[in-house]
């Protein structure tokens, strides 16, 4: 069987499994127009869920998973998205005109979503990103990333959770930061990303996509 496909077909199923809840749950809850949740609800529908999926499941790798990310981290991003500090013309386009209080429901309603992940059968890959993840290369010079992003990756209010991240996303990221390629900047992750080999990259993507 093509590992591939069932990866799709499964997340194709959660996507869906997960838009019919959407529905249902906006029946019983459309009348509290008034709950952040619903709010949320709402805006993450129709604004977001073309590209990050109803319940925050994107099935294509090149949008990051929302579901379950810390709420004060999606809120600091859509506010520099807002303000134009972080570049994204799509991102941008989809903020315009939100309120403060719907900035802050979507960013609520995602966080509360369950997470995913991305399986993975390499264990080699997977024992290389662990150990990069959880030690770093003092021969490079590179520091952990469990340093900042917390020995289970589920981040802060300033950073990002990276546990269950689709790996493709994660390096396009560290990519952008190694290249400064005006989407993405960050003093310390510039030069971690320097410092981190293409090789230590596949690896720490697939360890931190693999984590639930």
């Amino acid at each position: 069987m093509n590992p591939m496909k069932t990866t799709m077909q499964r997340l194709l199923a959660a996507a869906l499994a997960c838009a019919a809840a959407t529905v249902l749950a906006q029946g019983a809850g459309r009348a509290a127009s008034n709950d952040p949740l619903v709010i949320g609800e709402v805006v993450a529908r129709d604004r977001c869920a073309v590209c990050h999926g109803p319940c925050g499941q994107s099935v294509a790798p090149n949008f990051p998973r929302l579901a379950g990310q810390n709420a004060q981290y999606l809120l600091n991003q859509l506010q520099a998205f807002a303000r134009g500090e972080r570049k994204d013309t799509a991102m941008q386009e989809k903020v315009k005109g939100l309120s403060a209080t719907e900035l802050e429901a979507v960013a609520e309603y995602y966080a509360r979503q369950k997470p995913g992940n991305t399986p993975s059968g390499d264990e080699l890959l997977l024992a290389v990103g662990r150990y990069i993840y959880e030690r770093g290369n003092r021969h490079s010079g590179l520091a952990p990333c469990a340093t900042c992003h917390g020995p289970q990756a589920l981040g802060t209010a300033e950073l990002p959770r990276l546990a269950g991240q689709h790996p493709a996303y994660i390096q396009r990221q560290v990519l952008a930061f190694r290249e400064r390629d005006g989407a993405r900047d960050n003093p310390i992750m510039r030069v971690m990303a320097h410092r981190l080999s293409d090789l230590e990259l596949e690896a720490v993507a697939a360890y931190l996509g693999n984590l639930k």
